[in-house]
Order: C-alpha cells, then sequence, then structure tokens
C-alpha cells in the first residue's frame, strides 16, 4: 500500500508540475497545440460523419429488408401471369410460416397503373399490398400518424398509409390526419384515408401508397388486379439459407401443381456490406493522415522548445531532480496538453456533427433515425490526443534527461 500511495503522490505531482510548466509557457503551448485540436476535431467529425453515413447506407438498404429476408413466389402453370397470390397461395404460405414459427411474414403486391388525386391534383403512384409485420421488416419509419394494422380492413372507408412524395405533391403539407384523397384506377375513384405518412422511400418515383390485402381485395382487386405478388419472412441470418429451402420445400407439398421459389434475398446477399467495410477502410486512412500530420507538428515544436529549455533542465537538475523525474514531467507536458486539446477537438466535433442544418447541408437527406453523437469516436479522439502526447513527448524527455548539469549551465 505504501508503495501504490508513493507511486499516486509521484503521478499526481508530476501531473500539478505539467500543468504549472503549461501556464508558465501559455504562447508556446497555444501555438504547438492548435494542429492537434484541428487534427483531433477532424479526426473524431471523420469517424462520428462515417458512422452517420453508414446509417444512411443501412437505411436505404434495409428499405428492401432487413437481413436476413426471405422471399418467396407461388407460380401456377396455369396461369399466364407472373407469381400468385390470396386464395391457397395465401393460407398455404401462412400454415407453412406457423409450422416453421417464424414471426415477422407480410405478402407484398404490387399495382404500378393508380392515381392518387386530391383537390383537382394527382400524381401516379405505386400501390403496395401489405400487412402489418411489413413496416419493421423494411425499416419503415412513420413521420405523422400511425401505421396500418389488422383492424384497418374493417373501417368503412379504406385506410392507407402514404409517403411524404404524395403528400408533398398533392398540396397537402401542413393539413392534419386523418385525411381522404382519391384512389383511381381504370376510370374509377375510391375515396380513402390517409391515416399516416412515412418518409419518403419511392427512389424516383411519384410516390407510394400502402394498404391491408384485406382491403385491397374488398375495395380494387375487382378493378385492378394485382401486377406482382411476392411473399417475405425475417427470419435470423444464421441458418436463413438453408430455412429458405426447406421452407419452399413445404410450401410446395402444400400447393400441388404450383411452382415455388424460395430465397434469400437481402443486402447482405447482394455484397453491399462490401461498400460500408470500404468506407470504414476510407476513413480510417484519412484518420491516420490527419493524426501524423498533427503529430509531426507537435513534434516539430516540441523539439525546437526543448532545445531553448536546456538551462531550465540543468537548474532543474542541479536541485536533485533525478532523471527519471526529468523525463516523466517533460512526457506528462506534452500529454497533458494533448489530452486539453483532445477534449476540445472532441467539443468542437461534438459542436459540428449535432448541427441538424449542417448535416443535412453536408448529407443532402435525413436520416430516419438519427443517432446520437458515436461516443467511440469521442473516446477514439480523446485516446488518440493522449496517444500522440506520450509518442511526441518521449523524444524532447530524453534529450532533457541526457542533459548534463555543467552543460546545462554553461549554456
Amino acid at each position: 500500500m505504501n508503495t501504490l500511495a508513493r507511486l499516486g503522490t509521484g503521478f499526481a505531482a508530476a501531473l500539478l508540475e505539467a500543468w504549472q510548466e503549461l501556464r508558465i509557457h501559455k504562447l508556446r503551448v497555444l501555438l504547438s497545440l492548435v494542429g492537434v485540436t484541428i487534427a483531433v476535431a477532424s479526426l473524431t467529425t471523420a469517424l462520428a460523419g462515417a458512422g452517420m453515413a453508414r446509417q444512411m447506407m443501412t437505411e436505404s438498404l434495409e428499405s428492401e429488408g432487413r437481413p436476413a429476408m426471405i422471399t418467396t413466389y407461388a407460380y401456377d402453370p396455369r396461369s399466364d401471369g407472373g407469381p400468385q397470390g390470396g386464395g391457397p397461395v395465401a393460407k398455404a404460405f401462412d400454415k407453412t410460416s406457423e409450422r416453421f414459427k417464424i414471426d415477422y411474414t407480410t405478402m407484398i403486391g404490387r399495382n404500378y397503373g393508380q392515381q392518387v388525386a386530391s383537390q383537382g391534383m394527382a400524381l401516379d403512384a405505386e400501390v403496395l399490398v401489405v400487412e402489418p409485420d411489413y413496416a419493421p421488416m423494411h425499416r419503415l419509419v412513420m413521420a405523422e400518424g400511425r401505421w396500418l394494422e389488422t383492424e384497418d380492413a374493417q373501417n368503412l372507408s379504406p385506410a392507407v398509409v402514404v409517403d411524404q412524395n404524395v403528400i408533398k405533391e398533392l398540396g397537402l403539407e401542413g393539413q392534419r390526419l386523418p385525411l381522404t384523397v382519391d384512389l383511381m384506377s381504370n376510370g374509377n375513384a375510391v375515396s380513402v384515408t390517409v391515416i399516416g405518412t412515412s418518409t419518403a422511400r419511392s427512389f424516383g418515383m411519384s410516390g407510394q401508397l400502402w394498404m391491408l390485402p384485406a382491403t385491397y381485395e374488398h375495395w380494387f382487386s375487382g378493378q385492378t388486379p394485382l401486377d406482382e405478388v411476392s411473399y417475405k419472412m425475417w427470419v435470423p441470418i444464421e441458418g436463413s439459407e438453408e430455412l429458405a429451402m426447406r421452407f419452399g420445400q413445404q410450401l410446395q407439398a402444400e400447393l400441388p401443381g404450383f411452382t415455388v421459389e424460395s430465397h434469400r434475398q437481402d443486402y447482405l446477399m447482394w455484397g453491399a456490406d462490401e461498400s460500408l467495410k470500404q468506407l470504414a477502410m476510407v476513413v480510417a486512412g484519412i484518420a491516420v493522415i490527419i493524426l501524423l500530420l498533427g503529430s509531426l507538428s507537435l513534434l516539430n515544436v516540441a523539439m525546437v522548445t526543448m532545445k531553448q529549455r536546456i538551462r531550465e533542465v540543468g537548474i532543474r537538475r542541479s536541485f536533485g531532480a533525478t532523471t527519471g523525474r526529468v523525463f516523466f514531467s517533460v512526457m506528462m507536458e506534452s500529454v497533458v496538453a494533448t489530452a486539453v486539446a483532445g477534449g476540445l477537438g472532441v467539443l468542437i466535433s461534438v459542436a459540428l456533427v449535432s448541427n441538424e442544418n449542417l448535416l443535412s447541408m453536408v448529407l443532402a437527406t435525413e436520416l430516419d433515425q438519427m443517432p446520437g453523437f458515436p461516443l467511440d469516436a469521442a473516446l477514439l479522439g480523446m485516446g488518440v490526443s493522449v496517444a500522440v502526447g506520450a509518442l511526441t513527448g518521449v523524444l524532447p524527455a530524453l534529450v532533457a534527461a541526457r542533459v548534463k548539469i555543467v552543460d546545462a549551465i554553461r549554456v
């Protein structure tokens, strides 16, 4: 305990001495640490920005389905159309899903030939016929109102959710939900009730509209059949490909005469995660360059300054300071200074990255779920600043430790 107490007292004394030296040499410290502050702020901002860019890319990719996403199609050879849905296919899919104990499933039917109209304005929209599980499976975030529920199929007016493109193009921004618009197909118009709006996901199309299968079956199937039907399942990544194969085999047994395809289909299978890894590597390379520039600048200033402090070191040695004490105190000056500079750099980074207006300008888009400032980026910024201080303080400390008292006093 006594040894630990002495070590702790010595360390605290070295820190205090280093702080006093920094106060004495304010101008020198300020000039030498400007580069470190900028470097740490740049490094932390780059890492935090990369995290947000990764979040944005992930949100964009997961709009087509979160990993692992299994997609299933059922084709009827007696029909000239595409994948079939509803009726026996829907029943067989539900039965097979229950057998495999799959929690998240949805039918996805698409229709591209309908228009949404309101107050004399109209636009083409992609109609998606989906079940309530669709939203969590596709990272669909509500901007206003709520998502579809099973009970909405019983509403006297068809309940729908639209994306913000529809609201914007129809001039309905600022109006409170629910509101009524017309869904038109083959010259017929049906009034539907918008119960929620989502963030824009149409990617260049005019807009998207979602409704429940029962709603579409009751109000629209007789007028406009669906152009494409598929069934999706969100399952754990491990073993998902084998599960897709077994699920397809079982569904095929439930649908004699049909041709069934079932396979995993998500961005991890497309190799999109490689672009995320490449982004991380590019940011890491930039961070290393920033760190080298900041450390070289600090080392240069520290070496020049130490040559001017030779007499000061000699006087300290003449009053009994040991070689180890001189080495440690000189190195700690650099560590304490860079720690302060690193803390300031992290604060600057937090202020920049947390500015929503600035982020909107840089990313040119909005994140559905704005992440907080990455803690690992802040900790890494502080750790790097301390490490840089230790590394750049070693050479000046070695120079100070090798100073001979007689030679130093002669200077």
